[in-house]
């Protein structure tokens, strides 16, 4: 990523808002936060982004950083973890809307992200592929990685725990 600094400024709103970071206490791959996630995914989609031209940044940027803005635990067994993968795009788009406020394009962004998965939602335009796409390289790393030191599950607190002790992000 080249501009720290751009990505930042389209990122701080969401990332200083107080509901955005309850998502420090919902897991998603292993040990990692859906905070850490969405940072991850938001600064590969933001590289991926710079190398092409015509491509809305800032779009980019705040739609990876709400991609999996759910705000619920789906790891008990049930109707939810049983459609999450399908039905979380939809609820992450509408609380994102509840919440901030997005653009047409970073909701639609949003909605799409878990293509192919969600079959018949595939992104409708350049920003919304760099999402998809970037959100399927980190969760691979994330769930490559998500086991420790001789195949143990790592401890999900002490992705948490990192968080507190040392900011993911610099906030403003």
């Amino acid at each position: 990523m080249q501009n720290q600094e751009l990505f930042n400024e389209y990122a701080k709103e969401i990332i200083n808002n107080k509901i955005f970071k309850e998502c420090k206490k919902i897991f998603s791959h292993g040990s990692v936060s859906i905070y850490e996630h969405s940072i991850a995914v938001a600064k590969k989609a933001f590289a991926l982004a710079e190398k092409n031209a015509g491509v809305d940044k800032k779009c980019v940027v705040r739609a990876a950083l709400l991609h999996d803005f759910f705000l619920y635990e789906w790891h008990i067994p049930g109707v939810r973890y049983l459609v999450h993968g399908w039905a979380h795009p939809a609820i992450a788009a509408k609380k994102a809307r509840e919440v901030f406020n997005i653009t047409d394009k970073e909701y639609s962004c949003i909605k799409t992200h878990m293509w192919p998965w969600t079959l018949f939602t595939p992104p409708r335009c350049r920003e919304g592929w760099i999402i998809s796409i970037s959100d399927k390289i980190i969760a691979l790393k994330e769930t490559a990685l998500r086991r420790g030191n001789r195949g143990r599950l790592r401890d999900p607190l002490a992705s948490q725990n990192r968080l507190e002790g040392r900011g993911a992000f610099t906030e403003a």
